[in-house]
């Protein structure tokens, strides 16, 4: 059995977007659960009169050092007794769009989760 949610959420104010794939995978006597989720955040929103005004956008990047790096996590974790094993890859950082005469600052958190459990027999 194979089962696929696919999930594209906005906030009412468009500077929130949440998209998320989430497949189940049933097979044998295993329970795969694989999730692929994008947050995207738009921190800071210029005008820029001239393109060639870049002390604006130097502005714009000096602002929060949190943001500045690139932030990349693993965790895996196994557990015997139920055998279940899990992985979470969590990748966040900023990027910069231009549209028209605007710059947005947009954050985003990217992640991978793989969650696999066997099932107990009978239960199928």
């Amino acid at each position: 059995m194979r089962e696929i949610v696919y999930k594209n959420l906005t906030a009412n104010d468009n500077k929130k977007r949440d998209l998320c794939i989430r497949e189940i995978i049933s097979r044998d006597d295993f329970l795969a659960t694989i999730e692929r989720r994008c947050l995207y955040f738009v921190r800071k929103k210029v005008y820029v009169e001239d393109p060639k005004d870049l002390k604006k956008l130097e502005a714009l990047k000096m602002d929060d050092d949190a943001w500045k790096k690139k932030h990349f996590h693993i965790l895996r974790n196994h557990n015997t007794a139920t055998g279940e094993d899990k992985l979470i890859c969590k990748l966040a950082g900023t990027f910069y769009a231009i549209v028209k005469n605007y710059v947005f600052c947009i954050a985003y958190v990217h992640s991978f989760k793989v969650d696999l459990t066997q099932t107990p027999v009978g239960t199928k």
